[in-house]
């Protein structure tokens, strides 16, 4: 079973990290206010508790499904017009009828922002606040969730696309995971996440 190396799992993992960093700077942007609303419309579950809260926005939402369908479509340029990049590439751009690159892009993102939904919907349901953690294991246990939902998603929809093995996709997991909280912390220590994980 051939393993992927290390910078060929980082660079086909880039677009959806470059898209999540743009979608984060997107969000803070005082445009496209009327995708500022929440996805839940403020609206609350039997227990009395919002579906998703304020964090979850259309804006949000649909920026991280734009963002991925533009990187993914930068790199099948960058695929097609240089040698090292197509030695790198572990995804066969050039098996993909052209139009389908950004819809794959856009599948990719979908994945990455429908898998954090469940997990909003069930801190909102222990009553913890959007944006925030509690302390303690359950504090922990929420830090990886939080980390690896979208990670999940995005393997969900890399597969569309990509037919990795299992110790492939347990290795993009744990991977996805560092990046994941070493992007929080960046994003943080800039001023465009309230907390570093």
């Amino acid at each position: 079973m051939t393993v992927p190396s290390l910078a060929e799992l980082l660079y086909l993992m880039a677009p959806i990290i470059l898209a999540g960093i743009c979608n984060m700077a997107y969000v803070k942007l005082p445009i496209h206010g009327r995708l500022s609303g929440p996805m839940d419309g403020g609206r609350c579950w039997r227990d009395g508790a919002r579906l998703f809260g304020d964090n979850k926005t259309w804006k949000g939402f649909l920026g991280m499904v734009a963002f991925a369908s533009v990187w993914f479509s930068i790199q099948a340029g960058l695929d097609a017009a240089f040698g090292r990049a197509q030695t790198l590439s572990l995804v066969p751009f050039e098996a993909f009828p052209a139009w389908l690159v950004p819809v794959y892009g856009a599948l990719w993102g979908l994945g990455y922002a429908l898998a954090e939904l469940p997990n909003s919907f069930m801190k909102r349901r222990l009553g913890v606040d959007p944006g925030a953690n509690v302390s303690g294991l359950r504090g922990v246990m929420f830090l990886l969730i939080d980390q690896g939902d979208s990670v999940l998603g995005c393997l969900a929809a890399l597969y569309v696309f990509y037919r990795y093995t299992w110790l492939t996709g347990l290795l993009l997991f744990l991977i996805g995971i560092g990046v994941h909280l070493a992007v929080n912390a960046g994003l943080y220590l800039i001023g465009l996440k309230k907390q570093a994980a």
